[in-house]
């Protein structure tokens, strides 16, 4: 029977000269953080891609690249806990790992914000076309006083057509 390896055995010791406070890395631990860190990077370049695109009036992109922003942040949900616990490590340093962060943090917050913008926008485009549908014969009449008539025409127009259909027998 094939004995099987975990990675918590991996990590035994520190080497010489490495501070002793942080945990070994296991190559697949390096490979975990080169990963998260590419993307972090192709993350900030979506995002990026969308902020000129809003900017630039071009909205089919929003929804071209809504798909691909969406599985790269839960990939990037996902893979935190795996190297959330390096983020202090020299590795991490050496990678800017926090500057990158930073980064995406604020290209999400940028992102956000337009979006919310855009939402907000449609919102009183919609309101404002609901004001005019409904002025319009869409929700009723209104006299030049602005009261309400509707219905008052109609029972005023079927009086007439049962007088007249009366005065015909």
């Amino acid at each position: 029977m094939m004995s099987r390896t975990f990675r918590f055995g991996q990590r035994g010791s520190t080497p010489e000269g490495e501070a002793t406070d942080q945990p070994a890395l296991t190559p697949q631990d390096e490979e975990n953080i080169h990963a998260y860190v590419a993307k972090i990077h192709d993350t900030i370049d979506v995002l990026n891609r969308e902020i000129d695109a809003i900017k630039a009036g071009d909205l089919d992109v929003v929804s071209a690249i809504f798909e691909e922003k969406s599985r790269a942040l839960k990939w990037l949900e996902l893979q935190t806990p795996l190297v959330e616990p390096f983020i202090d490590h020299p590795i991490m340093t050496e990678l800017e790992v926090k500057r990158h962060l930073k980064h995406l943090k604020s290209a999400i917050e940028e992102d956000s914000a337009i979006l919310s913008r855009m939402a907000v926008a449609a919102r009183t485009i919609l309101r404002e076309v609901k004001k005019i549908s409904n002025r319009n014969d869409l929700d009723g009449n209104y006299g030049k006083m602005g009261q309400r008539v509707s219905g008052v025409a109609d029972k005023n127009m079927r009086c007439l057509l049962y007088t007249s259909d009366a005065a015909d027998e």
